[in-house]
């Protein structure tokens, strides 16, 4: 049998060996509620340091009867090249709407870069080749870019920008 040290010995020496699996148990937890409380933390500042998403108004693309106006008013080509490429807007004219924009007065540099906007949407995505992908404005003319949910064009022709005359 055994007697009261030997009892006493083994209670104290599991006991011993239960609190110390208590403090070990203890410490994982603790360990892994503040890598949790961590990784959170990092998560949250790193969507608050983004900050909501701002989305810039889409400019308004620029109309076929606004750069006949500004014809007619003598702007420079080269103003309303510049004022067509900040808004972004891409043009489909036919040949006899290009003849009838002649006949309206406006330079032959503007008819230029507006054919121009049309074959470099379609070299950045042939689906433009598609006249569904265009929109259609009550004006007769079909227009395309920023304004109707194109990508931003991001072409620049620089022989266009040769004249000068303000905005």
């Amino acid at each position: 049998m055994l007697n009261d040290n030997t009892t006493n010995f083994i209670l104290n020496s599991h006991r011993g060996r239960s609190e110390e699996d208590l403090r070990s148990k203890g410490r994982s937890t603790h360990l892994l509620a503040v890598s949790l409380l961590g990784t959170a933390l990092l998560a949250l500042g790193g969507c608050a340091t983004m900050g909501p998403r701002v989305y810039a108004p889409r400019p308004q693309p620029v109309r076929v009867a606004s750069i006949v106006t500004w014809s007619k008013q003598a702007v420079p080509p080269a103003a309303i090249i510049r004022r067509i490429r900040r808004s972004g807007t891409v043009y489909h004219v036919n040949a006899g709407q290009l003849i009838k924009l002649h006949q309206e007065g406006v330079a032959n540099t503007v008819l230029d870069y507006m054919q121009a906007t049309e074959v470099a949407a379609i070299a950045r995505n042939r689906a433009r080749m598609d006249i569904n992908q265009w929109h259609r404005y009550n004006d007769g003319y079909y227009y395309g870019g920023v304004g109707y949910g194109w990508e931003w064009p991001g072409f620049d022709f620089g022989d266009f920008d040769e004249g000068d005359g303000g905005d």
